[in-house]
């Protein structure tokens, strides 16, 4: 979803974009831009409006590529595989992806990437179109996907601190997260009415075609102009890891991050289960526990977006820690629908409260020339949770049932946040 000029020839360089000066100044307001403030960037609003269509076409082909693949085996299996295959590359290439985007300007890296996801939908919509997909077909995309994803995710998280600055990242950070959970209700939405009118050929199509508003967006931008300076560690992914280990307040931050994706979003694989034998509530109640996940995450993304600060950073991962946690003991206790729901919200939104800050916090301690490398490293970690938590859990609540998972996952979330707390104040240090 961005790209940025080409290289032609020599060695890659490294550009030097200054949001508050130069071409992609934006004036100075004092601040009262509140909410939205972000915008003001004209860089941002370009990859803003070009990321709003691609996110929602990205959700609409998922939605369709899982209805698909259980059409195609009659198999509950094969969809999940499908599912993690797009994932697993993240968590193994995510590192190595961080790093090219510190050695290759972000802006074409992510043109390129984007260039390829587009290509691999209209594979799709063209094989489901003639009839001859199948699973394996399937597969081998969603791999593929995968492994583009693992370079383009941290070159886009990287690339955003080029396009607002310092100053309003976390702001910019917000709306991102704000962007993505609108996106993840209207593209199923979409989905669900596009899938059966045309098929699922018509969703891979649409999601092809919305690609295109990310590439326009990335062309029109105005960068200043490349220094030729290399960043420091080249393609080492070990660069990385050493700087991480170097500062306190992300060595703290990265096992809390892993921690809140192990225990946290795994939620999601369990609430039709929780719906149907202990709530009685069956697909309605499913329904609105998972939209009440999304509302709890949107006005967290708004919190963030309007309020969240350098200064606030301890205080929005705290409350995100504590939310999430005491929200999901109370789901596990919850003797109606209505107390779910409400802790299905709250769950949502001590989740991003801690994720849209924590991922600012990366931003903002990394440097201008391994910040790629630092993302990456971020990516690695939430791509590698969340599927493990989810074969964690998932069997684990055929076993012992939902009740029993959601309050160890409560209780395993604030252990470890206690944890590594307690091991990093011994030491005279202190979180982000």
């Amino acid at each position: 979803m961005i790209v940025h000029g080409t290289v032609s020839g020599g060695s890659p360089r490294v550009y030097a974009t200054f949001p508050d000066a130069g071409l992609d100044s934006p004036r100075r307001t004092g601040g009262r831009l509140g909410t939205f403030r972000a915008l003001r960037h004209r860089n941002y609003r370009l990859f803003f409006l070009g990321q709003m269509v691609s996110v929602v076409g990205s959700w609409m082909q998922l939605t369709a590529l899982m209805w698909l693949a259980f059409h195609l085996t009659g198999t509950s299996r094969w969809p999940a595989l499908v599912a993690a295959a797009q994932l697993i590359p993240c968590f193994l290439l995510g590192a190595w992806g961080g790093a090219l985007a510190d050695r290759w300007p972000r802006r074409a890296l992510i043109f390129q990437t984007q260039t390829a996801l587009l290509v691999l939908a209209l594979a799709l919509a063209a094989l489901t179109f003639a009839g001859t997909a199948t699973v394996w077909h399937l597969l081998a995309i969603a791999v593929a996907s995968g492994v583009v994803n693992a370079v383009d995710l941290p070159a886009r998280l990287a690339f955003l601190v080029e396009m607002v600055g310092k100053e309003d990242l976390v702001n910019a950070v917000g709306l991102n997260s704000l962007l993505f959970n609108i996106a993840r209700a209207a593209g199923p939405a979409l989905g669900a009415w596009v899938l059966p009118q045309w098929g699922p050929g018509a969703c891979f199509l649409l999601n092809a075609l919305s690609y295109l508003a990310v590439l326009a967006a990335l062309a029109r931008m105005r960068v200043a102009a490349p220094l030729n300076t290399r960043p420091r560690g080249g393609l080492s992914l070990l660069a990385g890891f050493r700087y991480v280990a170097a500062h306190s307040g992300l060595r703290l931050l990265l096992p809390l991050t892993a921690a809140m994706s192990l225990f946290g979003w795994p939620l999601l694989a369990l609430l039709p289960a929780l719906a149907r034998n202990h709530l009685r509530a069956h697909e309605g109640g499913y329904s609105a526990m998972l939209s009440a996940i999304g509302v709890g995450a949107l006005i967290a993304a708004l919190l963030v977006a309007s309020f969240g600060s350098i200064r606030r950073r301890r205080a929005f991962l705290g409350a995100g820690v504590g939310i999430a946690s005491a929200a999901l003991l109370g789901l596990s206790l919850a003797p109606d629908l209505v107390t779910a729901v409400t802790c299905c919200g709250l769950v949502g939104g001590g989740l991003i409260l801690f994720f849209a800050t924590s991922q600012a916090v990366f931003q903002l301690r990394a440097g201008d020339d391994n910040r790629g490398r630092i993302m990456g490293i971020y990516s690695l970690v939430l791509s590698g949770a969340n599927p493990l938590g989810n074969l964690l859990a998932g069997p684990a609540a055929d076993r012992w049932g939902e009740l029993l998972v959601l309050r160890v996952q409560a209780v395993a979330m604030l252990a470890v946040t206690g944890l590594v707390l307690a091991l990093y104040t011994r030491r005279g240090e202190r979180l982000a």
